[in-house]
Order: structure tokens, then sequence, then C-alpha cells
């Protein structure tokens, strides 16, 4: 009766057992790291992450639609990424587990030397040679591990089983990070003006989490719906914002061959944390582009500026027209026609080899395209020529004008054009900052740096294991040394020799 609860036991156990030969098979670890490679790589020719705008703009709607349907724009977070991500882990899991308790109890301590151990004479008798043994391995800086029987284990170096069990964690824990952050991650941008409050949301209802509970929540077959309750209540996410202010918006730029180069922009923000509505003393950051703000379980970058100023025209000293502009914008004049290409607004601090820093004048390069003739008026000039002939289609398709370099708009120096003077007033730049919710990014620094510091270690750290079986013999005493020598920096023969002499 007994046997038979084993046997049924037993078969029981069958699937379980040979889940675990699976997934601890080395080979199942080789072809996830191909796929998964080959998956990187294609991630790395389409870029990730992007909105449909930004796609439609480069390939047009049509391959734009190829691409999503496939899932090429968003590799990384799609459920097929993550169930490979969650094998591997299971499979470094195993790994880690079989090779840990496998080795349990493995080492060459037994009472006999295996047969390749190398055969040391050793003079005197058995506990002579064994205190000798001791002050050779001691003098060579070995630890002794055991000693019993007559068999001495020593060890030099780093662990290697324990390095390598550090370095298959280690990579478990980046896998279970990077999981993290496909499920918990989101970005966005905010543009601020100085004293002008912004909001932004410290949650978001499109992580992969809650799409994964969306897609789980509409699958069923028919009317039935089995996960329906899984959905995301996505009313929650707008509570609780951190609310940021822009102080000052700095600019500095560096002069160098009558040329302007950019040398820093930062921005000086008050924040005032989730749920803190009664307080008036918000706390001051300065964020640059190497100096990230991180509040409330978000990471503000400083990734670009806007930049508006106003331009005035006049005509015998009275403002005829006022129009607002921003950098790299095209606009037009009512007044003047044709359509003006403004670039960088300069302003803020400049700094000048052997000089001083000085404040800029603002000013902002601009060019100007005139307005392309009407065909009514190009066929009067040319009918004003006898004997012309006159190409109707040519006229109909001329190209528009060349643009002509103006110079730098400035609120010192008018710009003339066409009997008017321009004039640049009330520049005014804000901060455009990038931020990023990723919880999942510490466990990521810690995991990958831990990878490569244990299989730097296991590598190139050299690392020496010595058993020596110590036999009495009629004609004296006999050592039988096996050594072990792991390390790409490591010097084995030297080391064995120096301890057979």
């Amino acid at each position: 009766m007994a046997e038979t609860g084993k046997s049924n036991r037993s078969r029981a156990g069958a699937p379980f057992r040979w889940l675990g030969r699976e997934l601890s098979r080395i080979r199942l670890t080789v072809w996830l790291l191909i796929v998964m490679g080959a998956t990187m790589i294609v991630g790395s020719i389409f870029p990730q992450g992007y909105g449909p705008d930004t796609y439609i703009a480069s390939w047009g709607e049509a391959r734009y639609e190829v691409f999503s349907k496939l899932g090429l724009l968003n590799l990384f977070h799609t459920k097929y990424f993550l169930i490979l991500s969650a094998i591997l882990l299971l499979n470094l899991v195993c790994c880690s587990l079989l090779r840990w308790f496998g080795r349990a109890g493995t080492g060459l301590t037994g009472s006999r030397a295996p047969e390749h151990a190398r055969v040391i004479p050793m003079a005197g008798d058995a506990g002579a040679a064994a205190v000798r043994a001791r002050n050779v391995l001691a003098e060579r800086k070995f630890k002794i591990l055991s000693e019993k029987d007559g068999v001495l284990t020593a060890r030099r170096g780093p662990w290697p089983e324990g390095v390598s069990l550090l370095y298959h964690i280690a990579m478990a824990a980046a896998i279970v990070g990077f999981i993290i952050s496909a499920l918990t991650s989101f970005e966005g941008d905010v543009t601020l003006y100085p004293g002008e409050p912004v909001s932004v949301a410290t949650a978001n209802s499109e992580t992969g989490a809650h799409r994964l509970r969306n897609t789980l929540a509409d699958w069923g077959v028919g009317s039935w719906h089995p996960f329906a309750g899984v959905r995301p209540d996505t009313t929650a996410f707008q509570e609780r914002p951190l609310t940021l202010v822009l102080n000052e918006f700095v600019t500095e730029w560096e002069l160098h061959n009558e040329k302007y180069y950019p040398k820093d922009w930062l921005s000086d923000v008050s924040v005032r944390p989730p749920g803190d509505t009664a307080s008036t003393d918000w706390k001051t950051r300065i964020v640059e582009v190497n100096l990230p703000l991180r509040e409330a379980g978000l990471t503000f970058y400083q990734m670009a500026y806007e930049q508006e100023f106003d331009v005035v025209v006049a005509l015998d000293g009275e403002e005829v027209e006022r129009a607002e502009a921003q950098a790299y914008v095209p606009f037009t004049l009512e007044s003047i026609g044709g359509m003006f290409f403004p670039g960088t607004l300069r302003v803020g601090t400049l700094f000048q080899k052997y000089h001083d820093p000085v404040p800029i004048v603002p000013h902002i390069p601009l060019k100007w395209q005139p307005p392309t003739p009407e065909p009514e008026e190009e066929l009067a000039d040319a009918g004003d020529h006898e004997g012309a002939a006159v190409d109707t289609a040519a006229v109909a398709e001329t190209a528009p004008l060349e643009r002509v370099e103006l110079g730098d708009l400035s609120d010192g120096e008018p710009l003339e054009l066409a009997g008017y003077t321009l004039t640049l007033e009330n520049p005014y730049e804000g901060s455009v900052l990038t931020y990023r919710h990723d919880p999942g990014v510490p466990l990521l620094y810690v995991a990958i740096i831990a990878f490569m510091i244990g299989l730097a270690m296991r590598t190139y750290w050299p690392s020496y294991r010595v058993n020596l079986w110590i036999e009495s013999a009629p004609g004296g005493t006999t050592g039988r040394l096996a050594f072990r020598a792991a390390g790409m920096l490591g010097e084995p023969e030297e080391i064995e020799d120096a301890l057979a002499r």
C-alpha cells in the first residue's frame, strides 16, 4: 500500500520534474539569448516609443500601420518580449539552484585520492608531513578550509562557485528590473514658463501593466469575460500631482571666431510635492543637462527650450504692426508680405576668453523670402516686351524666390526692409523638461554593476584550490596533490610546481 502511494506521488510529480529539467537546460538559455538578441537588434533599427505623429511624418501612414501592427515600434513592452524575459529569469534561477545544490558535497574530500592526483614524496611521518604542508600553504597565502582523516583542503583567491552564483543572481535581478520597468514606466515632457505653475501627474494609465490588465479584461469567449474585474480604474490617475514653477531659465553662450556656441542652460525650478496644498515654502532645485531633478518618483531632465519674441514693424517712426513669433517657426507680416524665417534667439550671458562675462543684447538671425509674383503680374511684365514669347505654363509654375539674409533682428539696431523698420521686443524663454517614471532603474543599475564585477572576477581573478591526501607508506610518507585553477591571470603550473617541491 505504501509503495502504491509512493508510486502515485512519483507520477504526480513527473510533470514538475520534467518542467524543472527543461528550464535548467543551458540549450534553452542559448536559444532565449539568441531570440532576445535578435529582438534587440530589430529594436535598435526601428526607433521605439515615439508617438504616431512622429512615425507618420517620417515614414508615411501606410508604413506606420504595417510596422505598428507587426509590433516593431514598441518591442520591449510587448507581451511576447515580457514572456521571453520571464522564461529567461526562470531558466537562470533553475540553473543557479541546480549548480548550487549539485555541487554540494562534491568536493575532492573523499578518503581516496583520484587517479589524476600528482604524487609528491614527503619526508617524516604523516603528522610531521601535514604540519609542513600547512606551513607551505600558509606561506603562499592559501587558506586552510579543512583537515580531516589525512585530507587537507585549501584555497587561495575568490570562491569560483560563489562568484558564478553572484553574477547569475545579478543577471536574474537585471531581468526582474527590466520587467518592472516594462510594466510600470511612463514618460512625457512639460514646458515651463517663468511664474506659471504646471501640474504633472505622478501616475499614468498607459503603463505596460495597465495595458496588460486591459488585454486580460478584453479577452473572452463570446460574452464570457472571466478577467473583466482586473481592468484598472483610470479615474484615480490625476490625483496627487506634482507642481512645478520655473523661477528662471538661464542660458549661457560662448563666442568663438565670431560664432555663438551654447555653453550651458539650466532651469531654476520650485517644486511642490503631491498632497502639499497649504505650504508656501516650496523646494528650489536646479535642473541641468547632466543634473536631473528627482521628486515623487519622477526624474526630470533638461531637454530643450522654447523662445518667443515680438516683432515690431514701424513706418516713419510710427508702429504699424506687432506680431508674436517663435524661434525656428516661420511667420508672416501683413505690412510687408512674404515669409520670415527666424533662427535661435540669443539671450542670456556671453562668455569670452580673457574677458569677463557680459549680458547679451537679445538678437536673432532672420531670413526673408519675398512673396512669389502672381501669374498675372508675370504675364503683364512679359507683354511689355515686344516680340517676347509668353509661356503661360512656365509662369504658372514659377518657383518661390530665394531667401534673403536680413541679418540680426535686435532690440538695439532695427532692420530696414521695404521702407519699414523691424525691431525685436519682449524676448521670452521657456524650459522644456522631459520626465520619466521608472522604478526598475535602481535595481537595473545595481544588478548590472554586480553582474559585470562578478563576471570580471570569475574571468580574470585567479583562484586556486588544493586537495592533498597524506598517506603513510613502507618507505616513508606520500602525498597526492589534486590542483584546480581558474582565472585568466593565474599561473597554475608555477603554483602547482611550487607546492610540489
